[in-house]
């Protein structure tokens, strides 16, 4: 059985270029093509944003800096990545980022090992990160004390900014189609611009497989089918690759089903789920270190809001409904690396997404009044673009690497559609009285448009030592129409229906090596958030809109080490930050009557906190890792705490896999404790928790026959217990008492199992 491994170590682009070409010449043809690909792959990673090592210029590399590929029989027997060991070392992102910033990965063997329904679920495992659910794969995540609902926590798909639904965007990504998760934790603004105020999350979907320079030819696919026993729910994917004459394809389809799930108080009435979704990628590579691609995605689902942002207290007061919802995207992207010439390392790309909801809502929750009412919200159209270089440099003062780029988007909102019917009763239950209200307009056409420029410097000086340097400059255009609007505000609309902000960013930070294991990583950075179209202008029967909203602004200082050997690694950061002119949604009242709320800047606030990560490959067959995250936030003009913050909680797991890789055992234990820290306002108190799931993959082509091939059982038991028990991210109505759904309990004990079938 012939290996081939490959260290990054002491080679330059130029080399790696080299080497590739080498490998083409000379090695059989798929273990030259893999090869090949790395030797690639490592120089454009460390062209992009991955932090370059100073022992890459030809000092020796730690254990943690090594890129080896996975073992590979060229008999064709592979070893599948979801039956391989977690490893010793945390995975690095591929996207662009400074050297110190704080980011934590999910690959693809992870996401296949624990079966998970959702986006959601994927995000839960990061530290740092807590789930405010609100059906069976709908919800919202906080990131640092912030949720992505309220426009601080950005998300990014292939490094391009996917905004227009921030209610709704976690449920658009069917598990099977993301090949890796990278949530960036701290401000992102000097890269990635307004609302990466507490961090990012960045998706990276699948792409083809495959040597595009031969005759074209199909070269995989595969299928899945998987059933969970809380909701009686089933998912299923299927896809197909090809490559060949410059070109490689890939196509799937994705559809997920569930009933109302199953808690151990009950059934979450409301949280059922029908979604079907697919996509298109189609990439051209003209020579070896240049690729262009194209991708097309259409997403359609119907669902529900047992709890939650938007349908707290749930029934049977508030019954609320995405039917349905969907979203059409559609990208094309360049990356090229170069051996020569000022930029080494060039990426561009331009995107267009839309969205369409209708939304319906039933209303219960004044006992003699019902009202039933229907909200077409058109749109947003959303597009943009970025594009980035990269200027290597080695000199007598050491090596320096210095990334220039820019970005832009422009979002389209129309104004949305709406009916309703009210019916009022008497105290008897007697209706007294139905009024409708036709459909029609219900808010003014707005936009917003945004176009920022960036630079980031890295130098390194001399081995121990890393410095980086950032600074960003946007421009913000937000416009709205005078009509449909109340009389009563138009005149607050009259000066500021064109309001163009700008706003300055930048970050400072190093990293030191104090021994071959060590590194102390320090970082400052300030961020901004520009009010979006919606909090300045949305008008609606509760909502009053404040054309006067200024950005919110912070500052964040981090500090923290990352310990690597040859068989661990981990990462431990604190930070503190700062925030003014802070946007909040408060209650006020409107023409003398109460019941409205508006986005003010309201406050100055603060957040703080600590985060470990970490793995350790304790046997060659035994993986043990963690996470954990403490998290303090305040309201410092009120001294209130800030709602919705999960105070301290984390996952243990242990995890072993069999020598010859035909079956592999997970353990995990996701814990927290109990939340009485509160905003009293707006919240309950959540109790302690720890909850015991376990998952199983076992490879039928070696368990059972060589015939199956590559045909893989993930079998599932979470929540073992079937304990009660609520994310301290909850969204709950405190005008209601406690239930079920208010704020929403989680899954019960849930039975899993999938047959996932490679070819």
């Amino acid at each position: 059985m012939s290996r081939i491994s490959i260290n990054r170590t002491g080679m330059d682009g130029g080399k790696r270029a080299g080497l590739r070409r080498s490998l083409l010449r000379s090695c059989a043809p798929i273990v030259c093509v893999l090869a090949a690909m790395h030797a690639g792959g490592a120089a454009a990673q460390s062209r992009s944003g991955v932090t370059p090592s100073p022992r890459e210029s030809g000092g020796e590399a730690t254990t943690s800096e090594r890129v080896q590929l996975p073992t590979i029989d060229v008999q064709g027997e592979g070893t599948s990545s979801s039956l391989q060991p977690l490893g010793a070392t945390l995975p690095e992102p591929t996207m662009l980022r400074t050297a110190t910033q704080s980011i934590s990965v999910v690959e693809r063997r992870q996401i296949e090992q624990t079966n998970p329904t959702s986006l959601l679920d994927i995000l839960a495992t990061v530290p740092g990160v807590s789930v405010a659910r609100a059906g069976g794969i709908g919800g919202q995540v906080y990131l640092r004390g912030f949720t992505t609902n309220s426009f601080r926590v950005p998300m990014y798909v292939d490094g391009d900014r996917f905004r227009g639904r921030n209610t709704l965007q976690l449920s658009y990504f069917a598990p099977e189609e993301i090949e890796r998760v990278e949530v960036v934790r701290g401000p992102a603004s000097v890269l990635y611009g307004s609302e990466a105020l507490s961090g990012l999350i960045n998706i990276v979907t699948r792409s083809p497989k495959g040597d595009p320079n031969g005759p074209f030819r199909f070269t995989g696919g595969g299928w899945s089918a998987g059933y969970g026993s809380a909701a009686n729910s089933f998912d299923t994917y299927e896809w197909a690759q090809g490559a060949g004459h410059g070109f490689d394809v890939l196509g799937g389809v994705s559809g997920r089903w569930g009933n109302d799930y199953r808690t151990p108080a009950g059934t979450a009435i409301n949280s059922d789920y029908r979604s079907l979704g697919g996509s298109f990628k189609l990439g051209y590579s003209p020579t070896l270190d240049q690729r262009i691609e194209f991708t097309f995605r259409k997403y359609t689902e119907t669902d529900g809001r047992a709890g939650g942002v938007g349908g707290a207290p749930g029934y049977p007061y508030m019954t609320v409904r995405q039917s349905p919802n969907e979203v059409t995207m559609a990208r094309l992207a360049y990356k090229g690396d170069f051996d020569s010439g000022l930029f080494r390392h060039i990426e561009a790309s331009t995107y267009i997404n839309y969205f369409d909801t209708t939304l319906s809502t039933v209303n219960n929750t004044v006992a003699t009044r019902t009202v039933t009412s229907s909200s077409h919200v058109m749109g947003p159209l959303v597009y943009g673009g970025r594009v980035q270089g990269t200027m290597p440099f080695q000199g007598p003062l050491g090596e320096w690497k210095t990334t220039i780029g820019a970005d832009t988007f422009r979002e389209e909102r129309p104004g949305s559609e709406q009916w309703s019917q009210t019916v009022t009763r008497n105290a008897a239950g007697r209706v007294t009285s139905v009024t409708y209200s036709g459909n029609a307009k219900s808010g003014p056409d707005t936009s917003q448009t945004n176009v920022g420029a960036f630079v980031l410097n890295e130098w390194t000086p001399f081995r121990a030592l890393t410095l980086s340097a950032g600074g960003r400059y946007d421009w913000f255009n937000t416009t709205s129409d005078l009509s449909p609007i109340p009389a009563v505000m138009v005149p607050a609309f009259i000066g500021r229906d064109n309001v163009t902000n700008t706003a300055p960013t930048g970050s400072f930070g190093l990293v030191y090596r104090v021994l071959p294991m060590l590194d102390l990583i320090g970082n400052v950075a300030t961020s901004f958030r520009q009010p979006t179209n919606s909090e300045m202008y949305s008008a609606s029967a509760t909502t009053v809109p404040n054309p006067y909203l200024e950005p919110e602004k912070g500052v964040t200082y981090e500090g923290g080490f990352n310990v690597h050997t040859d068989s661990g690694n981990v990462k431990i950061t604190a930070y503190n930050s700062r925030y003014e002119n802070f946007l909040q949604t408060v209650a006020v009242r409107y023409q003398g009557a109460a019941g409205y709320t508006q986005t003010q800047n309201v406050a100055e606030a603060e957040v703080k906190g600590i985060e470990l990560e970490g793995r350790w490959q304790a046997t060659p067959q035994i993986n043990v890792f963690g996470s954990a995250a403490y998290t303090y936030g305040t309201n410092l003009t009120t001294g209130v705490p800030l709602p919705y913050i999960a105070p301290f909680r984390g996952r243990v797991g242990v995890q072993y896999v069999a020598a010859d890789a035909s079956y592999s055992v997970m353990g995990v234990v996701d814990w927290a404790t109990q939340k009485s820290r509160i905003d009293t306002s707006q919240e309950y108190e959540t109790a302690a928790y720890a909850v015991p799931k376990i998952y199983a993959t076992l490879h039928l082509g070696k368990l059972v026959s060589p015939t199956l091939g590559d045909t893989k059982l993930i079998l599932g038991l979470e929540n073992i217990f079937d304990t009660a028990y609520r994310d301290a991210s909850t969204f709950a109505n405190v005008s209601y008492p406690q239930s079920l759904t208010n704020p929403l309990l989680e899954v019960g004990r849930n039975f899993t199992v999938k047959v996932q079938h490679t070819f």
